[in-house]
């Protein structure tokens, strides 16, 4: 049984952009930059879902998207999403930047009041992890032996980080 999220009211008055900070593919990352600029002329507020740092963004995304999870990796990056609608990916986004029609799509959502970045995370939004320092690993002690055992961290994400609670407070 799948539990189908209902992305129009959970992210009503929010834009989404699924994206990545992989930098080896060229084309993708630069296409994930110019996505990022175009909303940062229109100085929207909006959130990024990294699919490199969480495999579930990646998860998250082919479901909003009706693929398969097994077919995840052929998707591509960015991705918008507004009220929890799909706009489309980069080149969509062009296109409704330079015809006008983005101005109007994006005026009812909430501007950024600063432009500057976080200086906890310097706007890369995750940090590593606060209680294994980004190890993944959390020692727990057997007081009966005195020994301790590693065990699999249970606040950070595969990668030993969680979201920056500066500039990401709602996650």
């Amino acid at each position: 049984m799948t539990s189908e999220k209902n992305y129009q009211q959970i992210e009503q008055g929010k834009i989404v952009v699924y994206m990545t900070s992989m930098m080896i593919i060229r084309d993708t990352y630069e296409d994930c930059q110019r996505v990022r600029k175009m909303l940062q002329n229109h100085m929207v507020q909006y959130e990024e879902r990294d699919i490199f740092m969480s495999r579930n963004n990646q998860l998250e995304l082919a479901e909003r998207l009706g693929q398969k999870s097994e077919v995840a990796a052929k998707i591509s990056v960015p991705q918008v999403f507004a009220d929890g609608v799909h706009i489309g990916g980069a080149d969509e986004m062009e296109r409704l930047n330079e015809t006008g029609q983005l101005r109007i799509l994006l005026q009812h959502y909430k501007r950024v009041t600063q432009l500057t970045s976080c200086s906890t995370c310097g706007g890369y939004r995750f940090i590593p992890c606060t209680s294994c320092h980004g190890s993944k690993k959390s020692l727990h002690r057997n007081h009966f032996t005195e020994e301790f055992s590693a065990l699999r961290c249970i606040v950070c994400d595969e990668n030993g980080l969680i979201r920056c609670s500066e500039c990401c407070p709602d996650s």
